[in-house]
């Protein structure tokens, strides 16, 4: 006799175990070896100046560990989607579930590519040199803190076998709103300097940052439901 499948829980699933150790093994690497720079990057988000290059070599990030903070970008990320599915079709552990971390690790790491791309067009376009290697460096160091941003979260889902999706929400809504209040800040001190330009930021991260992310969404959205009914 068959009984009742057991509900997903992410405490339970050993890969997510490991992948989840292997992460904190990684941040600490990170910040063994570039702690002191991922300090001082901090500190230009808040006191940049046009004159001044606070991308340089006193906050140098080597590639590997580069490397190991975008993947964690994605593994949070990935998580996050996967919670969120959980909230809207109630998937339960089987095979599957690693059906759904390969679709979400894959749009995910599109996603970031994807950035890039795009905003290094536009950029080649609109700004100086100094203002596109600077952007690009604080852009992408503002996705890398998202990353540390967020962890407190998945522990919580790792830990916990029923997070309540009002608390899921509100967190993400929070996050979300100090992330593009940082850029707008970023945007204001790096590439959009006159006091008249704050339309032009609002025009500027709606192109390249809010509209392709809520084209991204609706993707993940639609995958979770494809997958459900597929899978």
């Amino acid at each position: 006799m068959t009984g009742s499948p057991i509900p997903y829980f992410f405490g339970n699933d050993n890969l997510l175990q490991l992948l989840f150790l292997l992460d904190i093994l990684g941040i600490a690497y990170v910040f063994v070896l570039n702690g002191n720079s991922i300090l001082q990057r901090i500190k230009s988000l808040f006191y940049y100046s046009r004159n001044s290059k606070p991308y340089n070599n006193q906050t140098h990030i080597n590639r590997l560990c580069n490397i190991i903070l975008y993947g964690q970008v994605i593994f949070v990320l990935s998580l996050l989607a996967f919670a969120q599915a959980q909230y809207d079709h109630g998937i339960l552990y089987s095979k599957k579930t690693y059906i759904y971390w390969g679709v979400y690790i894959g749009l995910f790491s599109c996603m970031l590519i994807f950035k890039r791309v795009s905003y290094d067009i536009v950029n080649n376009i609109l700004f100086t040199t100094q203002q596109k290697r600077e952007w690009r460096n604080s852009y992408f160091f503002t996705l890398q803190l998202l990353g540390f941003i967020l962890l407190p979260l998945v522990a919580t889902f790792i830990i916990l076998p029923n997070v309540p999706q009002q608390t899921y929400t509100t967190y993400l809504t929070i996050t979300a709103l100090i992330c593009l209040l940082m850029l707008i800040k970023q945007c204001k001190k790096i590439i959009f300097t006159k006091k008249t330009s704050f339309l032009d930021i609002i025009l500027y991260l709606c192109t390249l940052e809010i509209i392709p992310i809520a084209i991204f969404i609706k993707a993940i959205k639609e995958f979770n439901l494809f997958l459900t009914i597929n899978f």
